[in-house]
């Protein structure tokens, strides 16, 4: 996989989620494109590099995403977003042999499921965090609402995740992959 055109990716996807796909939010259900991108990565790159950019896509995240914490202020935390990204590709990675890559259904299905992967990640790092005593970014006895907020997310997700896919399938040959039957595609 090529570094820079996966950074470009993930530069591009971070600034579509903090920005532009706000205004796709529909009843709460906001999409989301990292997610996508993850999957991309996740059933073409070998497997190092797959586990890399979900490291790299995480801390990422963790590092643009401030978390209103009570009093008013934010807080930048290393660490959740980047083991909800390693838990996500934790699941993708074996699972990349037994889905069809080229069908962007299933990409955007997969993308769907690896936000709600990546969202238990996330929540079970706050919610350690909060037995420990620092502020959880939900409010407290909301955290049902919290997480069904989440699977409406990865449904909006996946519907962003089918033609984004037929995009990303589009411009493959520029990301490097390694062959379909080399010895870095095996599981």
């Amino acid at each position: 996989m090529r570094s820079p055109v996966f950074i470009a990716a993930l530069l591009v996807a971070v600034l579509l989620d903090s920005a532009f796909l706000q205004v796709l939010t529909i009843g709460g259900a906001r999409p989301w494109l990292f997610p996508v991108v993850l999957a991309f990565v996740c059933f073409n790159a070998s497997k190092l590099a797959a586990w890399w950019g979900a490291l790299g896509m995480g801390l990422l995240y963790d590092l643009v995403s401030p978390t209103p914490v009570p009093g008013g202020a934010t807080i930048v935390v290393v660490g959740p977003n980047t083991l909800g990204c390693l838990l996500a590709a934790s699941a993708a990675i074996p699972l990349r042999g037994v889905v069809f890559k080229r069908n962007p259904v299933a990409v955007g299905v997969l993308a769907g499921v690896l936000l709600l992967i990546h969202q238990v990640g996330w929540f079970a790092s706050w919610t350690v965090r909060g037995w420990l005593g620092d502020p959880v970014p939900w409010i407290v006895g909301k955290v049902g609402a919290a997480m069904l907020g989440s699977f409406w997310a990865a449904c909006a997700t996946a519907l962003l995740g089918i033609p984004v896919s037929l995009l990303l399938d589009r411009v493959e040959r520029w990301w490097g992959f390694p062959p379909v039957g080399s010895v870095a595609r095996r599981v």
